[in-house]
């Protein structure tokens, strides 16, 4: 079957040499983004490491009773960890719960293992509570963590763990991979690869429901009315979105993931560099815009959009997030005015 990653080739060839027993380490660490394929990578090293009819040494049939059981999340020795719904963080007492799951042998497989999911949200008691698995490893025992990067976590944490760090694909291989893989339309991957900054995983996630391309042409369509709204007219904008019903950190990194590769077109168009356009279908405002600001402004508001992100990552409020991108873009003119 084939582990079927895209764009992680290192890292697969890695996991696999760490099938063999002699090299399998206690605890790994999966570091990237968010939808950038940590918790499909890690699955597949659980089932390569588990599977009843592995075709060949590092590979996994994807069919036997185990493959299946661990795709489906029922296989008795594998314990998955997230964060409950209603809590962000991962609390002490689960953290607990997998001391308890790493201290039993394992049950019908060679190693009983934990998988556990954005690890970075975990409360320093929780962190603390962890060590003591890692500095006291019980046999046939293996802990995988991920989290969005090693330098969010406790360094005792992090250099207990084979760390395997995930990155972003390039837009045009991102967007060649959907293309090829799934066929799907040439401007549309393009679209998803950038919407997803390269995060294949996002990407498909983003194809499979179609309400979120149109809430990615909805956020271009208000950022095109906001370009020439008055600060008022922003920060009311603001407040309407405080009735949606939807997470407001999520809808603000929509809107904010959306802009972002707005003024990436912005970008090129103004330095007229010979690189394809991610929304191909808004020319003309990507040109009036363009023509009304300089490469330093433009290169400034996109610093600001990631810092956003980064905010928003960090759990800084959305709304103040959102209003200080808002009030920091420039005004611009209708280019009837300019006449």
């Amino acid at each position: 079957m084939g582990w079927n990653i895209c764009g992680h080739e290192t890292a697969v060839a890695f996991l696999k040499e760490h099938t063999k027993p002699e090299k399998l380490r206690h605890a790994y660490l999966l570091t990237g983004s968010q939808g950038i394929g940590r918790r499909t990578l890690a699955l597949a090293f659980i089932k390569a490491l588990n599977c009843q009819n592995p075709p060949e040494p590092g590979e996994f049939c994807g069919v036997c009773a185990v493959c299946r059981q661990i795709d489906a999340q029922s296989f008795p020795d594998l314990m998955v960890l997230a964060p409950e719904e209603g809590h962000q963080d991962l609390r002490i007492d689960q953290i607990r719960s997998v001391q308890q799951s790493l201290a039993l042998a394992p049950y019908q497989a060679k190693y009983r293992v934990v998988l556990i999911l954005d690890f970075q949200r975990a409360t320093a008691s929780a962190s603390n509570a962890l060590l003591k698995s890692l500095e006291e490893p019980p046999a046939r025992a293996v802990l995988v963590l991920t989290a969005d990067s090693e330098e969010n976590l406790l360094p005792t944490i992090s250099s207990r763990c084979q760390i395997v760090r995930l990155r972003p694909l390039p837009m045009e291989k991102a967007s060649s991979w959907l293309e090829q893989k799934l066929q799907i339309p040439a401007e549309r991957a393009a679209v998803l690869a950038h919407l997803s900054s390269g995060r294949v995983g996002a990407a498909v996630r983003f194809d499979q429901n179609p309400e979120i391309l149109a809430s990615y042409h909805d956020a271009l369509d208000r950022l095109e009315e906001l370009l020439y709204a008055a600060r008022r007219q922003r920060l009311q904008y603001v407040e309407s979105l405080q009735k949606s019903k939807s997470g407001q950190r999520e809808l603000t990194a929509q809107l904010v993931s959306a802009w972002l590769s707005f003024w990436r077109d912005v970008l090129i168009v103004r330095s007229g560099a010979e690189m394809p356009l991610v929304n191909q279908d808004r020319q003309r405002s990507l040109e009036d815009t363009a023509r009304q600001l300089d490469l330093a402004n433009i290169e400034q508001i996109l610093e600001r959009h990631e810092k956003a992100l980064a905010r928003l990552d960090a759990y800084v409020n959305p709304r103040l997030t959102l209003e200080h991108l808002l009030l920091t873009l420039p005004i611009l003119k209708a280019a009837r005015q300019e006449k």
